[in-house]
């Protein structure tokens, strides 16, 4: 009943809602996967590498599914070149990660920018309804202008029902998938350092 007196913009902003939850969870789920296989390529792959064994390691990082194993493919596929060669690499890698990093991210911060407008243009709308009444009533009812108020409050309030979880979730969101980014740097810098330490040992 709350909803349906605020009208179609009311439905709208909870539809959004209900889509901004749905992204928020498979967000946060992929986030977790990529820093947990993060995790456990670079726990497998940093000891081959460590001990020489890089043609085991690239193996490794070629048959694992992890979104950092491209990044760590790049790295010992190249540990012969140069080290600005790899830094090199590595950024081009990580670019391709970064989609998956970052995925739903736009779409959560549009939602969450748009619910509260959403409840703007509804009290907007319900005011005008409200003027409209009182135009051709007067306001000796207020029966009659309760409609136009109540879709103007209720569309406001889901608006903000909507916007501040989503803001204040996808903020989160964004700061794990920038811990995953570091996270991803630092396991990068550790096989590359670790390459050209056996490198150098076994030359």
């Amino acid at each position: 009943d709350l909803i349906e007196s605020g009208g179609v913009i009311a439905w709208a902003i909870v539809y959004m809602g209900l889509l901004g939850l749905a992204l928020i969870f498979w967000r946060g789920l992929s986030l977790v996967r990529i820093q947990a296989s993060t995790k456990s390529l670079t726990n497998r792959v940093v000891p081959l590498v460590e001990n020489g064994k890089v043609k085991e390691a690239l193996e490794l990082s070629n048959q694992d599914s992890a979104a950092a194993s491209s990044v760590m493919s790049a790295i010992l596929a190249n540990l012969h070149r140069d080290y600005q060669a790899l830094e090199d690499l590595v950024h081009e890698a990580t670019l391709g990660v970064l989609p998956k990093i970052q995925k739903f991210s736009a779409a959560i911060t549009v939602i969450a920018a748009v619910a509260p407008l959403m409840g703007l243009l509804g009290t907007v709308t319900g005011m005008m309804s409200t003027f409209d009444v009182i135009t051709e009533h007067g306001t000796g009812d207020p029966k009659m202008l309760a409609g136009g108020i109540s879709e103007a409050l209720v569309t406001t309030e889901l608006g903000l029902i909507v916007a501040i979880p989503t803001l204040l979730l996808g903020t989160m969101l964004m700061a794990v998938a920038n811990r995953i980014e570091s996270d991803l740097d630092k396991a990068a810098l550790t096989v590359m350092n670790s390459g050209s330490a056996a490198t150098s040992v076994e030359a």
